[in-house]
């Protein structure tokens, strides 16, 4: 966010909302590989590590590298780990997979996995890089989870409510200032027009463990 332009990225309420969603966990140690595959169906073990490897396994095949998390979660039945990668972070080359784990049910460390994408080159995870997002949800609380879609003629009222929207964020602009209407739930005249489930979100830890 820092090297975008101005850095615009951190007056996008969307994508700074959505940088603060879960926990994240990291190495000390830069962890390097290879994925020596051509073909991503292929289950041998074609992984070459280079740096890091007492963070990683390498045995998953299918071009596929899994990490040691040393990370044990335990949660009521109606909570749930989602893994995902990092919102907004990209490393050219690997992905985190997105999964969900029942952490009342495992016992074991908490399971973190990366698919490489480019085979035949040095792929590295700089030390300190998150490697992945962790998010408690209840997938109870969004099953059946209903929303409506519209297709319909938008009337000549809604139209000129955009063109005004449009020529007030131009303004602004002109002037050197950032709107923040959507951030502040605002028209162009700095109406309310809504409200935001939450502008921030709050994550605490609370460590239980012996001499911690």
């Amino acid at each position: 966010m820092d090297e975008t332009f101005d850095k615009h990225a951190y007056h996008c309420f969307p994508v700074s909302l959505a940088n603060q969603l879960g926990w994240t966990f990291s190495y000390p140690k830069d962890i390097s590989f290879i994925w020596k595959g051509k073909d991503p169906n292929s289950v041998a073990d074609d992984i070459e590590i280079l740096s890091g490897g007492e963070y990683i396994h390498p045995n998953r095949a299918n071009g596929t590298i899994s990490f040691t998390t040393g990370l044990t979660f335990q949660t009521e039945e109606n909570l749930s780990i989602l893994i995902m990668p990092v919102p907004n972070q990209f490393i050219d080359g690997a992905q985190c997979f997105t999964s969900i784990v029942s952490t009342s049910v495992l016992k074991t460390d908490l399971p973190a996995a990366w698919k490489v994408t480019r085979s035949n080159e040095i792929i590295t995870i700089p030390a300190n890089t998150p490697i992945a997002s962790i998010i408690p949800i209840s997938i109870k609380s969004v099953e059946n989870f209903e929303v409506i879609l519209q297709d319909e003629n938008f009337s000549q009222e809604y139209w000129k409510s955009i063109t005004d929207y449009g020529k007030g964020s131009e303004e602004k602009s002109k002037l050197g200032q950032w709107t923040d209407f959507y951030r502040n739930a605002t028209d162009e005249k700095d109406n309310i027009i809504g409200e935001h489930e939450s502008k921030n979100i709050k994550l605490k830890i609370k460590d239980t463990r012996s001499g911690r």
